[in-house]
């Protein structure tokens, strides 16, 4: 398990938590721990080149801040995971990854 700094050190942007899969999944898990609201995602690309944008397929979810901390965390993570399993499966860019741009309300 890995704390919150750990994996924000890990974003891929600075002003933005966009991380991993596991990375994405070990957030919500202390976002459900915590105060946090989550108040959606978004899917980003990280090119083989380094250079990042956002996906045009994995759009995530609207503004979800007006759900309950709960339910708005558990449609993240089920749709992070539906997400992930479609790209493993055929993903919309070869020789790229699939990034999770989590939004919070801090």
């Amino acid at each position: 398990m890995y704390s919150f700094e750990d994996i924000k050190e890990r974003s891929e942007s600075d002003d933005e938590l966009v991380v991993g899969y596991a990375d994405a999944m070990e957030l919500l898990y202390l976002f459900e721990q915590s105060d946090t609201q989550v108040i959606g995602w978004e899917g980003w690309l990280k090119y083989e080149n380094g250079t990042l944008g956002h996906s045009q397929k994995y759009q995530g979810t609207v503004d979800l801040s007006a759900m309950p901390k709960t339910s708005a965390i558990a449609l993240v993570k089920s749709t992070i995971m539906q997400a992930n399993t479609e790209w493993l499966e055929n993903p919309e860019v070869h020789n790229a990854n699939l990034l999770f741009c989590i939004t919070t309300n801090t």
